[in-house]
């Protein structure tokens, strides 16, 4: 009857409006657009690797230098970041809730797959569907590491600086 990621999309939305009412809701912070991601551990930038433009197209880091497939932008209001080379928006590909799920781009449709929390005191940007964070996988320092969500326990690999 309903579509699955209609399905899901109302029930992370419900999720949503709980968790904000409990206070469990992490801060999110104001962005703006061309904005860079640099992770804190290995010091490298988010990006869609190799610049696709594809859905399904996965995340990655790279050695920051600006460019289009490392800018951002991020609407507070609907949680969204969008790439500014693809113009399609990140999410945890369909709709995981595991640890090491990939993370990449997708049309955006606001999904609560495609919501994130940005939390500036802590670096964290946690996923509203899932709960967990994005983070460089193993701790990886290498370009095209892959980028994934993991749960969130704040390691250097999870934090994030923007500015």
């Amino acid at each position: 009857m309903f579509s699955k990621r209609f399905t899901a999309a109302v029930l992370a939305a419900v999720m949503v409006v709980v968790a904000v009412f409990a206070g469990g809701a992490p801060a999110s912070a104001t962005v703006g657009v061309n904005k860079l991601f640099e992770n804190r551990f290995s010091g490298k930038c988010l990006e869609i690797s190799y610049g696709a433009t594809a859905n399904f197209a996965v995340a990655g880091q790279y050695s920051c230098y600006g460019g289009p497939i490392q800018a951002w932008n991020y609407s507070t209001s609907t949680g969204l970041i969008q790439n500014v080379n693809s113009g399609k928006c990140l999410e945890v590909i369909n709709y995981s809730t595991a640890n090491f799920a990939p993370v990449g781009q997708y049309d955006c449709y606001g999904g609560a797959n495609q919501q994130w929390y940005l939390a500036r005191s802590t670096g964290l940007i946690q996923n509203v569907y899932s709960g967990k964070c994005l983070e460089v996988l193993n701790y990886a320092t290498n370009d095209f590491a892959p980028v994934g969500q993991y749960d969130c326990y704040g390691g250097a690999n999870q934090q994030w600086l923007w500015s």
